[in-house]
């Protein structure tokens, strides 16, 4: 079985699949099979022979193998009666197939697709409704002022006939409501939903954390320091961790002195992901009692401590703390790769800091530590102008995800913009070329035509705005591909909304 490269590791959590059957295949550049790994067998690849052709063996990856970019073929039917993703990631003059199992999410497309056309059947009708009230109600204003004069029993009925209408209107708009709020009213589905959550978040920290290590180790990390507002931070901590918290009957406190400056200068990621790391540790190992973080800020330097009333570690544990993938023999049956305090240790460092640990046998850890943070001064006049010039700035959003679409709507919407959608590349290229936006954001793999020859054509057709591109591959290959054929910026999904609206701002502000 090969060993996978790291950057196909990196595109395989992009992926963000938390449960899902993988299978992997790697195909040299005379088209022939290397090795293999996952389950074949789960797609009925029962009999793979390395060093023969992949393409007599999988039949539908002929043609497919030469290509200058990664290629995703959604839903594809193979043996077994299953459906899977299938990503060509052309790499080192050969590619590599990736399977994920899509069974089950192409079953519940198709029930979601019947639910969608029963809606729109139901939005026609109700749109029939509300456009026959319009009428009826514009014929009932140009009767009332033709018959001013008329006796109080033509009143009367004017006045029956409008309240019969508005009785009906009334129960479709209440009954709309209720359905779109019917799911959030289902207990089960609600459960069903976080436990989701919280399974793939796991998983998405995990492998965040091996990756993270990884490239602390290569010397890879740079560090982003910029104004934050240290009270937000905290309060968004305090948010995230207060409901484990109270699950394990833990009290959670977070401190801060009133005369902790407002805004300092730092890399919020970094320092984000050292407090969650030591935070997340302190509870994992604490049964009863309390954690408790406390911030103090003196001389430019924030301090900051993570304390616990858990279990404690010995003097030779205290040792290894912060070595990588260590875990006492206490920890093998917790959740966790063993990284999370090593990562904090060496972000800690670079942020010209230092973390250290006390702790006893049954009496609970300390947590210890400081980084570098000056104050940060306020906005000038130039930001503030830039802020206000920003607002109102029309942004065309590309994505075949409907969820991806309505999620950077309510991150841009936020911000002041204006958005439009497109839900696929010939879509995005006849939007931009009507309205005219000030900036695109465009997903790299579309169905109909997808994000690289879109931005092709609208370079073609002399579209000069800015297109930041919207790829969940973190492959070298497809960013450089993206800004070859006119992509100005490149950007990984997941994309939260800070991330976002910190990277459109200097494209809308130099426009």
């Amino acid at each position: 079985m090969a060993k996978i490269p790291l950057s196909i590791a990196k595109y395989i959590r992009s992926m963000w699949m938390a449960e899902t059957i993988m299978t992997y295949l790697h195909i040299d550049e005379q088209d022939n099979l290397i090795a293999w790994g996952g389950y074949p067998q789960h797609y009925g690849l029962d009999n793979l022979a390395t060093g023969k052709s992949a393409i007599e063996q999988i039949n539908f990856l002929e043609g497919l193998l030469n290509l200058p970019h990664t290629q995703v073929l959604q839903f594809m039917r193979v043996k077994e009666g299953r459906c899977a993703h299938v990503h060509i990631i052309p790499l080192d003059k050969g590619a590599w197939v990736l399977m994920f199992d899509a069974t089950a999410e192409h079953e519940r497309q198709q029930v979601m697709q019947q639910q969608l056309n029963e809606l729109s059947i139901f939005s026609y009708r109700q749109s029939q409704l509300l456009q026959d009230l319009e009428t009826a109600r514009e014929q009932l204003v140009e009767e009332k002022n033709q018959l001013e004069q008329v006796s109080e029993l033509k009143s009367k009925f004017i006045s029956t006939l409008s309240h019969e209408l508005r009785t009906p209107l009334t129960s479709i708009v209440g009954y709309t409501k209720l359905l779109d709020e019917a799911e959030q009213a289902d207990a089960r589905q609600a459960n069903y939903l976080v436990s989701v959550k919280n399974n793939a978040n796991h998983l998405l920290s995990l492998i965040d954390n091996v990756l993270d290590q990884a490239t602390l180790e290569a010397g890879q990390v740079v560090l982003n320091p910029n104004s934050c507002e240290l009270k937000q931070i905290l309060s968004d901590l305090k948010s995230l961790f207060f409901h484990t918290a109270q699950d394990k009957g833990l009290v959670f406190e977070i401190n801060i002195p009133v005369t902790t400056p407002v805004r300092v200068i730092i890399d919020e990621l970094a320092f984000r992901q050292v407090l969650i790391n030591l935070i997340t540790n302190a509870i994992k190992f604490t049964e009863k009692g309390f954690v408790r973080v406390t911030i103090n800020w003196q001389d430019e330097r924030l301090e900051f401590a993570v304390v616990d009333s858990g279990s404690g570690m010995s003097q030779e544990a205290m040792q290894k703390i912060f070595t990588a993938f260590h875990r006492e023999s206490t920890a093998k049956t917790l959740p966790g790769a063993g990284l999370g305090l090593a990562i904090s240790h060496h972000l800690v460092k670079l942020m010209e800091g230092e973390l250290t640990v006390e702790s006893e046998i049954g009496k609970g850890s300390v947590f210890n530590g400081f980084i570098q943070a000056p104050i940060a001064h306020s906005m000038n006049l130039k930001d503030e102008q830039n802020k206000r010039s920003q607002l109102g700035a029309t942004i065309l959003v590309a994505d075949d995800s409907i969820d991806i679409r309505h999620l950077m709507e309510i991150y841009l919407k936020e911000g002041g913009y204006t958005v439009s959608s497109a839900n696929n590349g010939d879509e995005a290229i006849f939007l931009a070329q009507q309205l005219k936006p000030d900036l695109i954001l465009m997903d790299m793999q579309m169905p109909v035509t997808n994000g690289y020859e879109a931005v092709k054509q609208l370079r073609r057709d002399n579209f000069t705005a800015p297109i930041i591109a919207l790829s969940g591959s973190t492959l070298t290959a497809d960013k450089n591909y993206a800004l070859e054929v006119g992509c100005d910026h490149y950007l990984l999904k997941p994309v939260f909304s800070k991330e976002l609206l910190e990277t459109i701002k200097p494209f809308l502000n130099n426009a």
